[in-house]
């Protein structure tokens, strides 16, 4: 009796790893979203495709694609992670140095603010003359 499940030998068909990327799911050559089993299948036939003995950098970027993916918690942050990357890391930006050079123009407006020398009406300045 023969089973109706073939069983596949090497990459499977459709699936185009792409080594390069950054992308952990374009390294094992899925799709997002991809089933924990096809996440399985896919790494072990890159193992069988590029052994570590004879593939060592290969391997070890299949591997960390493979670690990024293989578990429920770490396959849900790798999600978030590609769905919205995180923000560019920036180094605090240093204030300005404070400006203490003398300016005329500074000591008119303090004067304007809180004096008499802008001021145009005096009507509240005088009461009326009560007789």
């Amino acid at each position: 009796m023969t089973s109706e499940i073939e069983v596949e030998h090497g990459p499977t068909p459709g699936r185009t790893p792409n080594l390069t990327s950054s992308d952990p799911y374009a390294v094992l050559g899925l799709v997002r979203g991809a089933s924990p089993r096809e996440i399985k299948r896919a790494y072990f036939d890159l193992v069988r495709q590029y052994p570590p003995e004879q593939h060592p950098d290969t391997f070890k970027l299949i591997r960390a694609a493979y670690e990024r993916l293989r578990t429920v918690d770490a396959k849900a942050e790798t999600d978030l992670f590609l769905f919205q990357p995180p923000y560019p890391w920036e180094p605090r930006k240093r204030k300005g140095k404070i400006d203490l050079d003398f300016h005329p123009e500074d000591v008119w407006l303090v004067l304007q603010q809180h004096g008499d020398l802008g001021r145009t009406d005096f009507k509240s300045d005088h009461r009326p003359v009560k007789l």
